[in-house]
């Protein structure tokens, strides 16, 4: 930032003489002479009155500085601030979870975190994953985990692991009994037939997993009973750990949800159960190296968790 003219005015004040204040700058008299000239006519007034030897300020020269030294200091702290975020010592981020991964979020990830930055300042948004992504295009938020089937141009994609679309069922439940094993995959498999005349615990239709649920059911030709509505899948699945009904579900880890010790999960055997749980931020947008060390500590802390065999 150029702050030439502030500064030049500001050592003719304090210097009283054009040539003092020449010698302090480092530039020839004549040169500042010719500054001094074009500043007060561009500004339309004298900003120095000669008294005697000596030039002093005039009222135009006062409130002049008055300012330049408002301007100065306001230049000051922004420049600090921008070093102190470029230094990881401030910041913001604005994360956007659905619901069900806000546990893991806030008890898992944030408390880790804020170790190691405690200066950054976290804002968590929970909504669905299409008004978090229409958030994340919008740059209203700066990184959001969501699952995805699907990519989109205006995202960076940062996987965090590959997950399925599973049957939640209390625990005892027959199913648990009737599933086969399977080497290849994480849980005990049904088939869709298996899940005829179930009682589901289900979602409000447009959201995703509820879309999920009524392309599975209807492709297999599945009867199934309505045991329940639920506005948001922890519900549905601390319903489930109630003995209320089976819901379709992410293989989100149990250990955050009420009652999670009473559910069990079950693979599917059926086509396009599959999707990568990511974080997302917008294409094109900056991260700063605070923004980059949530999504590796997020995603580190994932795989650990994982590790451990939480979800049984």
């Amino acid at each position: 930032m150029n702050n030439r003219e502030y500064e030049y005015v500001s050592a003719i004040s304090k210097a009283g003489t054009l040539s003092k204040a020449a010698v302090e700058l480092g530039i020839s008299q004549p040169a500042l002479t010719r500054f001094l000239q074009k500043e007060e006519a561009e500004i339309g007034t004298k900003l120095f009155q000669k008294i005697g030897n000596r030039l002093v300020l005039t009222y135009a020269g006062e409130c002049y500085m008055e300012h330049a030294e408002q301007i100065l200091s306001i230049q000051k702290k922004m420049m600090t601030t921008i070093h102190d975020i470029a230094q990881m010592d401030m910041g913001r981020i604005r994360i956007g979870v659905p619901s069900i991964r806000c546990p893991y979020t806030i008890f898992s990830v944030i408390p880790e975190y804020k170790k190691k930055f405690p200066s950054i300042d976290i804002a968590l948004h929970e909504n669905g994953s299409n008004q978090l992504e229409e958030a994340l295009k919008n740059l209203s938020l700066d990184v959001i985990a969501v699952n995805i089937t699907k990519q989109k141009d205006d995202f960076l994609y940062n996987k965090i692991t590959n997950e399925e679309y599973v049957l939640a069922v209390p625990a005892g439940h027959p199913l648990c009994q009737e599933a086969r094993q399977d080497p290849d995959r994480k849980y005990p498999v049904i088939s869709p037939s298996q899940m005829e005349g179930l009682g589901f615990i289900m979602l409000e239709r447009g959201h995703r997993i509820r879309q999920f649920a009524d392309t599975l059911l209807d492709s297999n030709h599945v009867r199934w009973d309505l045991s329940m509505k639920a506005r948001t899948l922890e519900t549905a699945l601390a319903s489930v750990s109630c003995g209320l009904g089976c819901t379709f579900s992410p293989e989100v880890p149990l250990r955050y949800i009420r009652g999670g010790k009473n559910i069990r999960y079950l693979s599917l055997e059926a086509p396009d159960t599959q999707y990568e749980f990511c974080l997302l931020t917008r294409k094109g947008a900056y991260l700063p190296p605070y923004m980059k060390a949530f999504i590796q500590i997020f995603c580190d802390n994932y795989e650990q968790m994982t590790d451990m065999n939480l979800y049984e």
